[in-house]
């Protein structure tokens, strides 16, 4: 909250905690920790291959070539503006990992389109928003391959078990569009006719063929290798990589600017996230080795809440921080020490994890630090900020009610991923 980076932030506390509570024996343990920890997580190597992978697909005119054909299939569609916009979030979301490069190419091409249309500002806005925080929950999410390894749960597991959920969300938004712009159809006005384009005609199946069928494609192409085992989550963060290359030079727009710059942003983003696992691994092992890990488990365990109560209380402080701090350091703060918690209480950990990465995701809405609201001020600096806090409200709703559902019914976080690992 001061400015000061979290990384070394959270560092430094952990060098300074550690030596007074254990003194040199921390400074000589925690070089081994991180090196044979953080460093040597042969999954991590994913992370630079998916980021990697969504940027060449923003800057390859992918997503522009997708929502031009949406928009014309949802034009005579009250709301089909938005619906358009989050099709094209639940797309891209499955070719990004992350939040930012999703919401800007989606909010580039969809805030414009609708404010044209007159769309009121803040059903735009929260399309835009919601639509590009499940950029962090399907997969090839970034957040699922942090997560698992220090979970101990298979990041193909968590990858299949969080195809529900997203979905959940992405056809939640879509009924509340609808709805909405049902009961107060100014919110979403019809495009004119001449912008429309029915489904069925030769020229819909040509273009839809053509602008969709490449990226949905390669999105089968990555997961579907994950989920049945042909290959590993690097392996298929490689292909993704060279596949977005390869649809960038087919549709002609791949230029030796654009693919450095987003090797740059590559290796900008993953030593971001790099040097905040090196900070938290020294917090939280000063944290643990001092005792303090014990001392709330002891704490939550005598509250008499029960073990549910527990698992709730916990849920309720992960959002609580999600108003505060990023997600990379809430994950890699929280999960050492709340995750040997639940095991005890004998909680599923695939169940755990996906509920804590769903609850995480409205971290992205919830302000004052809603990454996704100074993303799209970026993106439309004309909407005010107003519009777009009352924009996101209900959707925040619509993530709460999905988040309890998952809590309520496990089996919509872990039938997909028994399903697949009986198929094997």
């Amino acid at each position: 909250m001061a400015g000061f980076p979290l990384a070394f932030g959270i560092g430094t506390m952990g060098l300074l905690f550690g030596y007074m509570t254990t003194g040199k024996a921390y400074l000589y343990m925690m070089p081994q920790r991180v090196i044979n920890g953080t460093l040597s997580e042969y999954i991590l190597a994913a992370v630079p291959l998916f980021i990697f992978m969504g940027a060449m697909m923003q800057t390859s005119g992918v997503a522009e070539r997708a929502f031009t054909i949406l928009r014309r299939w949802m034009a005579g569609v009250r709301g089909g503006l938005a619906v358009a916009t989050v099709a094209l979030a639940i797309i891209f979301a499955a070719c990004t990992g992350v939040v930012g490069a999703s919401e800007t190419a989606i909010g580039l091409l969809a805030v414009p389109s609708m404010l044209r249309a007159k769309y009121d500002q803040g059903l735009a806005s929260g399309v835009v928003c919601a639509g590009g925080t499940l950029g962090i929950l399907i997969p090839p999410s970034v957040m699922l391959i942090l997560y698992a390894p220090m979970a101990g749960v298979s990041v193909t597991q968590m990858y299949a078990g969080a195809v529900v959920p997203g979905l959940m969300l992405g056809v939640g938004y879509i009924l509340y569009v609808l709805i909405r712009t049902a009961l107060n159809p100014e919110m979403g006005p019809p495009l004119p006719p001449e912008e429309r384009i029915s489904f069925f005609s030769r020229e819909s199946l040509v273009t839809g063929f053509k602008y969709l069928i490449p990226p949905v494609f390669l999105v089968f192409l990555v997961l579907g290798s994950i989920f049945f085992g042909v290959a590993s989550p690097t392996e298929a963060g490689a292909v993704g990589s060279v596949g977005a290359v390869g649809l960038a030079m087919m549709n002609r727009t791949f230029t030796w600017k654009a693919f450095k710059e987003n090797c740059y942003l590559t290796l900008r983003i993953t030593s971001m996230i790099i040097f905040i696992a090196i900070g938290s691994n020294l917090y939280t092992g000063a944290f643990l080795g001092a005792g303090c890990g014990q001392v709330i488990t002891d704490l939550l365990l005598s509250l008499g809440f029960g073990a549910w109560g527990v698992f709730i209380t916990i849920l309720v402080i992960i959002f609580i921080l999600g108003c505060f701090i990023d997600w990379i350091g809430i994950l890699l703060i929280t999960v050492p020490i709340f995750s040997p918690i639940l095991m005890k209480l004998g909680f599923d950990p695939l169940w755990v994890g996906l509920v804590v990465c769903v609850s995480l995701q409205i971290s992205f809405l919830t302000p004052p630090f809603a990454y996704s609201i100074f993303y799209l001020k970026g993106i439309a600096p004309e909407i005010p900020l107003p519009a777009i806090y009352r924009g996101i409200v209900p959707f925040v709703g619509i993530q709460v009610i999905v988040t309890a559902l998952c809590v309520i019914f496990p089996e919509i976080c872990t039938w997909l991923p028994k399903a697949l690992e009986g198929a094997k």
